[in-house]
């Protein structure tokens, strides 16, 4: 064909390609390469392994038997992850089969055709070495200071590592564990604990068996050196409480409300609690929050606090996030991480729903606050819906949230979003749902046609953008009206476009008396008038009081209307955002009206606001508001008076109280700063905070530590933080202790060694800040020939090793 020729039939596709879009609307999402489930032709029904642990050797034996039925009409081979694992022996229903193995897992070939009349069974005994999926920590600990611990972490698809299975979300099966260990040890896994034996030679044999279907990567095990407080719930429910024997006095504050929150789960959720017990475990260099295994839920030891720690970061979110989860992610599952959403999103959004139950309304409404500004954030990057397999944590756990309680308020209420969610959940009783099938319940249970919200909040991404004017006039017949300007900024790529929500107006007059009207905002360009008959004057104006619109929003107004809602409004939310909006102010025309505000308002978020703008300010009204913060009983707005750049010496009488205030944060801040600012009295105050550990990575002791090294030249501290980059330490207090003796900008033989450990860690958390302390490190010629040596010296040869060498010295 000629290039003319080409041209032509070129112009002629664009000409009909134009004609079409401009006769029909097309719907058009983002393409994920997650849309669709995997294939799989078996149904797996039932998986029982039996395993036992060489500990020191990171090695897992065992033997699992998984029973299947075919999904069509002859199968002559199937496939099963398995990663790393080597096979000793393998049979099909009792008989030899013949496989082939790959980099990710196993090909099966039976010498005759499955076919899906008949339920077959494989057994495979096997070995691995995993370093995903199984975990050993401690037990190769030179000075035996670390916990010995084994523990699993199955999410995304990680326990193909450690047992050769179908590792995916979109099939459930039944499970048992049998597992062989040291009788010192307890060993938790998922469901009823049907045997516990001791056997020869100190060991001991546990066996935990689920009586309902859940996907695999829920599966778990944790073994530890534990205690266990049992209790129950209002309803009935059995519960284990697992805790370290030596933090037994932590046990009522780390688990603070566990029973409350079953209770409230199963009236909101309006279903029981689907399985049969409930356990939690902490462990140790858990390198995410928690996992919501089913029925066993395990999470970091950091957030086992005690009660002073509990001021800091308590355990509570946490903890009613992932018991959410076991009626969101395990009691229905997404089909594929397209719809990963339904899982964290709704976990979140209950989580708080409870949190509002405990901290009140105001502490709820601050949570969503911050998801609105994270989704905000999030954007800038991208624009990925929330049912999106790459859509990132934001957009799956905060955003989603958010996306929730509009739905909820936009269906009606919290009455009418009950009734759905109980629908939906009885629905699909142990299955796999997508987001599709929550949309059909809504529809179903409510009658109304809610595909709109879905194409914009759910399969679409990116957020309103509203640019709001408010006008008061009156007309040539003397009535006076009130009118809003809404720009709604119109993105023309296809993925975002205009969004279509109803908003309220609001105008509360200087009387307190409001009028309020609720809009659909879809256009472009809209107004929205109100009328003012009695011509009262206008106080302040509101769009989308409480802020229940997710979305970005510009709107000026005078100092007075400020004013006046940041002491007046109702909702928080709007308190706060006036007062958010005096950032463009200078003190001098602030201090005044926040020295009212800050005696009149009640939570801590909008004081801490106030101090954010004016702890730099050097006048005797700031001064005082700081004063006033570092007395106040809510930790979170004394820790805001630690933004501070320096402290002045009128302030620093104020700021020696916080070396010895419940938050440990506060305690490890307050002593930097004041040791840095006032280095005359440095050793005073390293005499205050001796002794004090702290909270996560035990911060107050290695910023104590650090201080003591840079002020008082102490060896003995050098040496102690040093000590605590080894493996045996916990991963929280090696990072702080590697960040520290970056700070002082030390290295010798010893912390290298450490460091070159911790970089080869299969904990992310822990191997990113040493390979990242090393490359800062080998900035320096002599260091860098200096720790190139070393590794070289090492030969690292696994392909593993290999790479962390690679990102150090390149």
């Amino acid at each position: 064909m000629k290039r003319s020729e080409l041209f032509s039939l070129f112009l002629l596709a664009c000409l009909f390609t134009t004609s079409l879009s401009a006769q029909e609307k097309i719907r058009s999402y983002i393409n994920d390469p997650n849309w669709d489930m995997r294939d799989h032709p078996l149904d797996m029904l039932h998986l029982r392994a039996e395993v036992t642990f060489d500990a020191p050797n990171g090695i897992v034996s065992g033997i699992v038997t998984e029973r299947f039925r075919p999904l069509r009409s002859k199968v002559d081979s199937f496939y099963l992850d398995g990663p790393s694992i080597r096979i000793r022996e393998v049979s099909l229903s009792g008989k030899p089969i013949r496989y082939k193995q790959d980099s990710l897992g196993f090909w099966f070939y039976p010498t005759a055709s499955l076919t899906w009349d008949k339920v077959d069974s494989i057994t495979i005994k096997y070995d691995a070495t995993p370093r995903r999926g199984l975990y050993f920590i401690g037990w190769n600990d030179p000075k035996n200071l670390s916990r010995k611990q084994i523990w699993t972490q199955g999410q995304g698809i990680d326990n193909r590592h450690w047992i050769p299975m179908y590792d995916e979300m979109n099939d459930k099966m039944t499970t048992e564990l049998i597992i062989h260990f040291d009788k010192a040890y307890k060993v938790l896994s998922n469901g009823r604990l049907i045997s516990s034996k001791e056997e020869k030679n100190s060991m001991k044999r546990w066996h935990y068996k689920m009586t309902k279907p859940h996907a695999p990567y829920l599966i778990m095990l944790a073994i530890g050196v534990y205690d266990i407080h049992e209790t129950k719930s209002a309803s009935g429910v059995p519960y284990s409480q697992y805790y370290y024997p030596e933090w037994k006095d932590r046990v009522p504050y780390a688990y603070k409300h566990s029973e409350a929150m079953m209770d409230f789960f199963e009236k909101e959720i309006g279903v029981k609690y689907p399985w049969e017990s409930y356990s939690q475990i902490p462990v140790q260099d858990y390198m995410f929050g928690a996992m919501e295994n089913t029925t066993a839920t395990v999470f970091g030891d950091f957030s086992f606090v005690d009660e002073r720690a509990f001021v800091d970061r308590s355990y509570v979110s946490t903890n009613a996030h992932e018991l959410a989860h076991q009626w969101f992610g395990d009691f229905i599952t997404a089909r594929s991480s397209r719809h990963h959403w339904l899982q964290e999103s709704f976990a979140t959004y209950y989580s708080m729903l409870f949190e509002r139950e405990v901290n009140g309304t105001d502490y709820f409404d601050w949570s969503r606050k911050q998801w609105n500004n994270q989704a905000l954030e999030a954007s800038k990057r991208d624009k990925l819906p929330i049912a999106n397999s790459g859509a990132g944590t934001v957009r799956h756990y905060p955003k989603g949230a958010f996306v929730l309680n509009m739905l909820k308020n936009v269906v009606g209420g919290r009455e009418t979003y009950n009734k759905v969610i109980k629908y939906y959940l009885n629905k699909h009783p142990y299955g796999n749902v997508d987001s599709h099938q929550l949309l059909v319940a809504f529809e179903e249970v409510t009658g109304m046609s809610l595909q709109w919200f879905w194409d914009q909040w759910v399969y679409k991404g990116g957020e309103p953008f509203y640019k709001v004017q408010f006008h008061e006039y009156t007309n040539t017949n003397g009535e006076a009206f009130m009118e809003f300007v809404i720009n709604q900024a119109h993105e023309t790529n296809l993925e975002v476009g205009l969004f279509e929500m109803p908003i309220t107006f609001e105008v509360v007059f200087t009387d307190g008396t409001r009028l309020n009207k609720t809009v659909v905002i879809d256009q472009e360009h809209q107004l929205v008038m109100l009328p003012n008959p009695e011509k009262k004057k206008v106080s302040y104006a509101l769009f989308d009081p409480n802020s229940e619109v997710l979305k970005q929003v510009e709107f000026k107004k005078t100092f007075e209307m400020l004013k006046a809602q940041a002491l007046n409004a109702t909702n928080m939310i709007d308190r706060y955002d006036a007062v958010l909006a005096l950032r463009e102010l200078g003190p001098d025309r602030k201090l005044a009206l926040f020295q009212e505000i800050f005696s009149k308002e009640k939570f801590y978020a909008v004081k801490s606001e106030i101090i954010g703008q004016i702890v730099n300010v050097n006048d005797p009204v700031a001064f005082r508001l700081i004063n006033e913060a570092i007395g106040s009983d809510h930790a979170n707005l004394r820790k805001a008076t630690l933004a501070i750049r320096h402290i002045p010496a009128d302030l620093r009488t104020s700021y020696e109280k916080l070396l010895k205030d419940q938050s440990y944060d506060a305690v490890a801040n307050s002593l930097d700063k004041l040791c840095m600012d006032f280095p005359d009295m440095a050793r005073q105050y390293l005499e205050i905070t001796k002794n004090v550990d702290g909270t996560r990575g035990s911060n107050v002791k290695v910023k104590w530590l650090e201080l003591s090294s840079f002020f008082l030249k102490d060896k003995a501290a050098q040496d102690e933080l040093i000590a605590m980059t080894s493996g045996s330490y916990e991963f929280q207090s090696r990072v702080n202790a590697i960040n520290a003796l970056r700070r002082l900008n030390h290295l010798d033989q010893a912390l290298l060694e450490n460091l070159v450990n911790a970089a080869l860690s299969a904990n992310g958390r822990l191997a990113n800040p040493a390979i990242e302390a090393l490359k800062g490190y080998a900035e320096a010629s002599d260091r860098k020939k200096m720790i190139t040596e070393y590794l070289e010296g090492k030969k690292f040869g696994l392909p593993y090793q290999k790479a962390v060498v690679k990102r150090i010295i390149g």
